[in-house]
């Protein structure tokens, strides 16, 4: 077992660091892993994982809002402005309903509105619009602001009609006022004429009086309203109610809050990490190497130059300092994740290079290196005996330089796992003898806690993750385990940046031995074949 490295880290060494057993600190991991969104980075995160459902949402609810503009009934409105004048008492007009000058402005305005806003004068507009005796309807009859100024307002289904109907209104309110005046003022002028006829001439200056009263209300029995007098008639009317592209907008920010809202629900419901920025933040640790997936034939020895180019980058950093890191234990957090193809493909890379490697397969609750190339060997009766590494090791004939330990699958794996933790500081002193690198694949860390067992005793953990895979609670398991142990991994091998996640029931049980000959499929098939037995 390598020494422990304690202190504080220089930035320089990070990934050499994270070799060590002292936890980094978390300001130091944070710097190395991207960056920092804020406050808004969950709602980046749900739009970027979920850009279909976003713009479906939108389009849906733009859409409807369209179809709702093409069947709304559109209203215009028209005012026509009436003025109004309160006139001074006078004895010719004592007697008459008329609007007096007050201390209280506003409402003598609210009896002036009362006064032309009257059952008869809807009826005599209805009837000069050829809309027979029936009241008009939508016409309201309101003081404007502190002004002295009645506006009479129409609402219509066009422009020209509501201008109309404004008009009609206030010349008949006008109208009905004056005849209701004309009225009172008739028997007024009858008594008048009668006072000035028998003073004759006896008395000028009353009769001057009287003739100036009786010329005043015979003004008003002209039609001269001494309140009332229209201002200025209504033009076409104005369209009323929201704009419809301020509609249009408003059901696109409705969309999109809407469909960031259904993002968020279904981020919070898909526990799946789904990208290297989700990975890293959920555990912060250097990637080393980025795997992609590619289709080839699973065939180690003539892997795709991309992913023989990322083991090769992933073996350099293994090898950055001057200590010794020959054993390099490979787990995973989720089912799925791509640790056993991994395992094999690192080994080959190592091989290929000139190195000697052994590679243990101590997943022992769903062995599959042996099966997937082709060798089988038997940890059990190592485990069982006395009998040398060198003596259970298996070459593989297409890796020259590689040998291999691998196991049967097994129901009951209490008993196996105990005797492996007695033996493993013993194995791997042998192991390190017999090769230039031990690689050592386990079981993923986030669902069993198998390769607790071994991590203490690797020299470098890498945690094998895939976007799309990878959940959540088990990466944060995993990073929770490890953290109690005082280990930190080396760092990530990232496969790819998409795939499916598998049930934590799906890695019990048998194994299957189906594979389809691709690369995608090999990583795929951790997550269809085999199941465990019961956790140790």
């Amino acid at each position: 077992m390598r020494p422990e490295r304690r202190g504080e880290p220089t930035p320089s060494s990070l990934i050499s660091y994270n070799r060590g057993r002292t936890p980094v600190p978390p300001s130091l991991l944070l710097s190395s892993t991207g960056r920092d969104e804020g406050a808004f980075r969950p709602y980046v995160r749900a739009v970027r994982h979920h850009p279909w459902l976003v713009s479906i949402i939108i389009v849906l609810v733009v859409g409807a809002s369209v179809a709702w503009l093409s069947h709304r009934q559109v209203k215009y409105e028209a005012t026509a402005q009436i003025l109004v004048t309160p006139i001074t008492t006078d004895s010719a007009m004592s007697g008459l309903p008329l609007l007096t000058d007050s201390i209280d402005p506003t409402r003598t305005l609210q009896t002036a509105a009362t006064i032309l806003n009257s059952p008869r004068a809807g009826v005599v507009a209805s009837g000069r619009l050829g809309q027979g005796a029936a009241p008009l309807a939508g016409v309201k009859v309101n003081a404007l602001g502190d002004s002295n100024i009645i506006g009479v307002t129409a609402q219509a289904s066009s422009a020209n009609a509501s201008a109309a109907a404004a008009n009609a209104y206030a010349a008949a309110a006008l109208s009905v006022r004056s005849e209701s005046l004309r009225t009172r003022v008739a028997s007024q002028l009858v008594g008048l004429r009668a006072r000035r006829a028998a003073l004759g001439t006896s008395d000028p200056t009353t009769a001057a009086a009287l003739a100036g009263d009786i010329a005043q209300l015979q003004s008003i029995m002209n039609g001269q309203d001494p309140n009332f007098s229209l201002l200025q008639a209504a033009g076409p009317g104005l369209a009323i109610g929201t704009k419809s592209w301020v509609i249009v907008a408003l059901a696109l920010l409705g969309g999109l809050v809407i469909g960031i809202g259904a993002a968020l629900t279904l981020e919070h419901l898909d526990r799946r990490l789904r990208d290297e920025d989700d990975l890293t933040e959920a555990y912060p640790l250097p990637v080393l190497a980025r795997v992609p997936l590619t289709k080839r034939r699973n065939d180690p020895l003539t892997p795709p130059p991309a992913i023989e180019e990322a083991f090769r980058t992933l073996h350099v950093q293994l090898e950055i300092d001057d200590r010794d890191h020959r054993v390099v234990m490979l787990t995973s957090a989720s089912v799925g994740d791509g640790k056993t193809t991994s395992s094999i493909d690192l080994a080959a890379s190592l091989v290929s290079a000139g190195q000697s490697v052994v590679l243990l397969d101590l997943d022992l609750r769903k062995p599959d290196v042996g099966d997937r190339l082709g060798v089988s060997s038997d940890v059990l009766g190592l485990l069982r005996s006395n009998m040398r590494l060198s003596a259970a090791l298996v070459d593989v004939p297409s890796l020259p330089g590689l040998r291999v330990l691998s196991a049967p699958p097994r129901a009951d794996i209490s008993a196996v796992l105990e005797a492996l933790t007695r033996r493993l500081p013993e194995l791997l002193a042998q192991a390190r003898e017999l090769a230039d690198f031990v690689v050592i694949d386990t079981a993923p860390l986030g669902r069993v806690s198998d390769a607790l067992r071994i991590a203490a005793a690797a020299d470098d953990v890498v945690l094998v993750v895939r976007p799309g895979s990878t959940n959540r609670r088990d990466l944060g398991v995993t990073r929770e385990l490890l953290e109690r142990m005082g280990i930190v991994p080396t760092g990530m091998v990232m496969i790819g940046g998409s795939g499916g996640s598998a049930g934590y029931h799906s890695y019990y049980g048998p194994p299957e031995r189906e594979f389809r000959g691709s690369h995608v499929d090999a990583l795929d098939a951790g997550a269809r074949q085999g199941e465990l037995g019961p956790r140790a």
